[in-house]
């Protein structure tokens, strides 16, 4: 491929991570990203089938569904975000109530429902508050922190954030995050494959789907739809934002204009006064004052009262 390797690419990543024969490196992914405890891994999982979802017609495409199993089973997706949409956040918690209840019948027991955890691998800024790359959420008590249940887990990767130092002692966590950010150079996660085995193995993959025609066919044709929707995406925003400045622009005409009016009418007011109190000294009555002026005759009264 003459452009860099895309690895959010949907065709790639489901390449590496979708695929019961590479089921070790979407176990090391799974583990490396949601950090548990040694004696709490994941230690197997089985691949869940979901309807592919078109980059035209959504703003993220669900890329991994498992079904992770621990001590107790627990279900694992992983999206992949391209854009940054407006309720971008109420659009994470809408999925993963969608994943955590889609199987349950109307007549089974919640007792089966199981963990859903979401992993969020965005390609934009989402939480501009924190300077961090990687935010996990739960359902904790405001007062005292204590967490309701296990079932919401969900985790939000912004891969622009993430800042390599010395790559050799990145935690494993963060050696995925760095392996799918474009902050990582080549050269940078040729020596992460030296020191993480799993990492190693996903640039074999790299290589070995570079030289797949029928693969790269299909990640040529993802790339374009990838493309063409964030062009698309950012015409809307600029035709928005053009609208607003325009919309404002007329507000401020109009105003002026209203301005001009209102101090016409004013003006008009003030010299309709000024003859009425001046016809008042000559001695006209105050109903001759009244018609010739347009001035009532309560405000004639007041008028020649003030200037008496």
């Amino acid at each position: 491929m003459k452009e860099t390797l895309n690895r959010l690419n949907d065709v790639f990543f489901k390449y590496l991570l979708n695929d019961t024969k590479k089921k070790s490196l979407t176990l090391s992914f799974i583990n490396g990203i949601l950090d548990y405890p040694k004696d709490n891994c994941f230690i197997d999982l089985d691949f869940i089938d979901t309807k592919d979802i078109s980059i035209v017609q959504g703003q993220s495409i669900p890329l991994l569904n498992v079904c992770a199993k621990k001590h107790d089973d627990a279900q694992v997706y992983v999206e992949v975000h391209i854009y940054l949409e407006p309720n971008t956040k109420k659009r994470f918690l809408y999925h993963w109530s969608k994943t955590y209840g889609n199987e349950l019948q109307e007549e089974d027991s919640c007792k089966k429902l199981i963990p859903v955890i979401s992993i969020n691998l965005m390609d934009f800024n989402a939480f501009p508050e924190y300077t961090t790359c990687h935010h996990s959420y739960h359902v904790y008590n405001d007062e005292t922190h204590d967490r309701l249940l296990d079932d919401l887990e969900m985790h939000f990767i912004e891969l622009e954030k993430i800042r390599i130092g010395d790559i050799r002692k990145l935690k494993k966590s963060e050696q995925w995050i760095a392996y799918f950010s474009n902050q990582c150079s080549d050269e940078k996660r040729e020596v992460l494959a030296m020191s993480e085995p799993a990492i190693k193995e996903a640039m074999k993959c790299e290589m070995y789907f570079t030289k797949d025609e029928k693969l790269r066919r299909q990640y040529e044709i993802q790339e374009k739809a990838r493309r063409d929707y964030i062009s698309l995406m950012d015409n809307l925003k600029n035709s928005h934002q053009r609208g607003v400045e325009e919309g404002i622009q007329q507000g401020i005409q109009q105003g002026i204009e209203q301005g001009r009016k209102l101090g016409a009418q004013q003006e008009r007011a003030k010299a309709d006064q000024e003859y009425g109190l001046a016809m008042s000294r000559e001695g006209f009555s105050y109903d001759v004052i009244a018609r010739i002026t347009g001035l009532s005759l309560e405000k004639i009264k007041e008028i020649a009262e003030k200037n008496e």
